[in-house]
């Protein structure tokens, strides 16, 4: 009798109505369907609170560590780069450079544009598209991972994940800096914009992805309730319909069965050991009494205080992401790496004193040269791009097709360098001069592999946009329209 294919998303249920999600196996899609190319595309938008460059040369000039001397493939990797080498994806990220929002030059705020100040009013335009307003920080239209999964969601579970790893506002305050730490916006359903929160603690992150409930016999409810007290590990919960299951499974399946069990098992270890946020969504965490409370920080920071161990946050929610595209709960995401004009200490992460923001300004302390202390904090935030691109390299689709292969991503941050129209010839507090990454393969993106494209003028929407395209979704955003067709060539 031949073998039923399971759902698409299909879920191991044990004590309590407690459910793991399964991986993709190929005993989850009819070959058929598989041949025909049905299957989904998945798209993440990062935000990096940092611009890329600053002064040099007693202020005489302005440069980056991030834009590669060559154009074309085969670029050259710079300090801010070097993530993408580590990560060996070079091959599948491309490097738009001298991109530009423009601003109020006294006839109004233009298409797409910002007010003459510069913090945080770069970062509306940047996420959907839509001129800043002139009196704040927030968005003034809905960002592309909502208007991607219009196209793309179907009918996942979480049609958008909308993550930040910063995990607090720091300088004495754990808000969002009046719109500086969202980055998230949708059409509710009464047509009104509406911000999004993201999601800041990694137990939350995980327990809202891969562990469901059904209405249970309470007694069972009961002792579900103090497995997991006791940290016991959901795996263990569905035991029982694993060892029903994996006699169904060909060889290839439970090798994917049981590297997506072991890295649940390793998710289960780090995140018992982060600590949750200290206000707001960690109220639905099971232990939130057991974890010490964020430091917030103030404007003196040493070299501890104002961080929470984002490094370690970061690792846990690019995994979450790349599993939640892994077992298709959703296909499209936000992570906001950092606040713009963020106070994030980067010492931690680092080992450079200053908080991701004025590293962009003040001299050195240290052997390493002002702007090769702001390029390291640059390259982390491009690091979190390149571990995510490699993890979703690494990872089959049901149909053996690396899951980049239908995967678009892109990293976009707060400004360049050069002129500042508040009144400085050459400042990071700038909108010239901008950069955006783009990565995966979706759509005949990157075809060419990994490039260098000078788009002179264009604007860093522009670079969304193709990633919206290349995984079908529309090629305008907000004011912005058009892609870099030098990304399909």
């Amino acid at each position: 009798m031949p073998i039923r294919p399971l759902p698409r998303r299909t879920f191991l249920r044990g004590l309590g109505g407690v459910a793991v999600a399964l991986p993709a196996l190929e005993i989850m899609t009819p070959r058929r369907a598989a041949a025909q190319g049905e299957l989904p595309r998945r798209y993440v938008t990062m935000y990096a609170g940092t611009s890329i460059g600053r002064r040099i040369n007693g202020g005489a000039a302005t440069a980056d560590m991030l834009v590669p001397d060559v154009l074309g493939p085969g670029y050259d990797l710079k300090r801010a780069l070097l993530p993408l080498q580590e990560h060996a994806v070079a091959d599948a990220v491309s490097v738009v450079s001298d991109l530009r929002i423009p601003w109020d030059e006294g006839f109004g705020i233009p298409p797409g544009g910002r007010p003459v100040q510069f913090h945080p009013r770069s970062l509306c335009p940047s996420i959907c598209g839509v001129r800043s307003a002139p009196n704040h920080s927030k968005a003034t239209g809905p960002t592309s991972e909502h208007v991607v999964a219009d196209a793309i969601a179907g009918d996942t579970p979480h049609p958008v994940l909308a993550y930040r790893i910063q995990a607090a506002e720091y300088g004495g305050g754990s808000g969002d800096g009046g719109g500086r730490g969202l980055a998230s916006y949708r059409v509710g359903a009464t047509g009104e914009l509406e911000e999004v929160t993201p999601v800041v603690s990694p137990r939350l992150a995980y327990e809202s992805l891969f562990v469901g409930f059904t209405p249970p016999d309470p007694q069972e409810a009961a002792l579900a309730a103090l497995a997991l007290a006791r940290r016991k590990s959901m795996i263990d919960l569905v035991t029982d319909q694993t060892e029903a299951l994996l006699p169904r499974l060909g060889a290839v399946d439970r090798q994917r069965m049981e590297r997506h069990f072991d890295e649940l098992r390793a998710l289960e270890i780090r995140i018992n050991a982060v600590e949750p946020p200290a206000e707001g969504s960690c109220e639905l965490l099971p232990h939130p009494g057991e974890d010490p409370p964020i430091d917030l920080g103030t404007q003196d920071y040493d070299t501890e205080s104002g961080y929470s161990d984002e490094a370690l946050r970061a690792e846990i929610l690019t995994d979450l992401i790349h599993m939640a595209f892994a077992c298709d709960l959703s296909r499209s995401a936000s992570l906001m790496i950092s606040y713009s004009q963020s106070r994030l200490n980067f010492y931690p992460i680092g080992g450079h004193t200053g908080t991701i923001h004025n590293l962009t300004h003040f001299p050195s302390d240290s052997e390493a040269s002002p702007l090769e202390r702001l390029s390291d904090s640059v390259g982390w935030h491009v690091g979190q791009l390149a571990r995510l691109t490699a993890k979703l390299r690494d990872t089959p689709d049901v149909d053996g097709v690396s899951l980049l292969d239908r995967s678009a991503l892109v990293l976009l941050f707060e400004g360049g360098h050069g002129y500042d129209p508040e009144g400085d010839d050459l400042d990071p507090h700038s909108t010239e001069n901008m950069v955006g990454l783009i990565a995966g393969r979706a759509g005949g993106l990157n075809a060419s592999g990994g490039q260098h494209i000078r788009a002179t003028g264009q604007h860093p929407v522009n670079v969304v946009n193709s990633a919206m395209a290349a995984v079908g979704g529309p090629d305008t955003l907000g004011e912005v329209e058009g892609v870099v067709d030098e990304l399909f060539a």
